[in-house]
Order: structure tokens, then sequence, then C-alpha cells
């Protein structure tokens, strides 16, 4: 047991670590303007077609009151626009303004950056070799049955097209099943990007 609590501490210590890390780089390149809650909403509006109250409340693991609570704090910042939904009024659609999209690209490119400079050093075949071994662990584990089922959010904000998980365990990706491969919304954001000065 001695060698799997250590392995169990070094993956914890690492999550923790890069969360924090990004926490800071989130201050630094928004200037304290959101929350990473609230920049988890600006990266589900821009890179899915999940636009409503409850999508927000399903991947923030939240009330829909409180979804609702993050997301008027968001509109009155000026960063995502709420409004009825055409097919029924009842409902309301998200979508980032241009302010969101702007602010969601400056902090993604400041990111971008300092992973580079962090990961950039190490040996490529390295990391992937050591990502590979850490997706079969979990599709193990899923595979097992120890887990949770229903929708998956396990990767958060960092979806990747080629998810293990969902190519041999089955499991219902959040993001596959919202993405409308949000080629507009993708191509918005760079543009935004790209005229702020910055690059995703």
């Amino acid at each position: 047991m001695g060698i799997i609590n250590d392995f169990l501490g070094s993956v914890r210590i690492l999550s923790t670590t890069i969360d924090e890390w990004m926490e800071e780089e989130l201050k630094e390149s928004t200037k304290d303007r959101v929350t990473p809650s609230q920049l988890r909403v600006l990266k589900l509006v821009a890179r899915t077609n999940a636009r409503r109250i409850g999508d927000v409340a399903d991947f923030l693991a939240v009330s829909n009151a409180a979804a609702s609570k993050a997301v008027d704090r968001l509109v009155r910042r000026g960063l995502v626009r709420r409004a009825e939904a055409a097919a029924d009024r009842r409902a309301v659609e998200l979508s980032l303004t241009t302010e969101g999209r702007t602010l969601l690209a400056q902090y993604e490119a400041a990111t971008t950056q300092v992973l580079k400079e962090v990961f950039g050093s190490l040996p490529q075949d390295q990391l992937a070799d050591t990502a590979s071994f850490l997706d079969q662990l979990s599709t193990r584990m899923v595979r097992d049955g120890h887990t949770r089922e229903g929708i998956c959010l396990r990767c958060g904000i960092h979806f990747r097209d080629r998810c293990l998980l969902r190519q041999t365990v089955g499991r219902n990706c959040y993001f596959h099943l919202h993405r409308d491969l949000a080629l507009d919304s993708e191509e918005t954001l760079v543009t935004v990007g790209e005229e702020s000065g910055v690059s995703k």
C-alpha cells in the first residue's frame, strides 16, 4: 500500500498545485474580474451549445438557483448576455458578450504562455506516456464500476477530443453531448483575441 499511497499523493499534489497556479494566473490576466467557477461558465457557453441555466447547474454541480445567481453576476459585469429562448419563453439562452469573449481570450492566451514555459522543456513523449498511463488507470476504475454513473464531467474545463473514457467505456461526455463543434464560437473567440492583441 505504501507505493500506492505515494502515487495517489503525487497525483493529488499535482492536481491541487495546478488548480492553485491556474487561479493565480486567472487573477493576473483578468484583474480579479472573475472567479474560477465564473470562468468555467464562460468556457461552457463559449465551447458548447449548452446555453440554459440547467446546463450551467449540471456543469458546476450546483442547484439551478445557485447557477442562476452565478449567471446573473456575469450578466451584471457585462460578460454574458441572457435572453428569452425563442422556442420557450420560460427558458433562457446564454451567450458571451464581446467583452466576455475578450476576457476569455486574454486568460487563455496568458495560461497558454505559462503552460509552455512550465511544460515546454519537459520531454513530450514522457508527458504523452504519463497521460496515457493515467487514462488507462482511470478507464479501468470506471469500467470496474466504482464511480458514479451519468454524464461524465471529469475533465472539467480541460476537454479533449480524444478521451479514453468516452472511446472505450462509452461514458456520456458532457462536452460531447452539448458540443455543436462550436466552430462559430471558436472562430469568434480567436478573432476577438486577435483583435485584442492576444492569441488563443
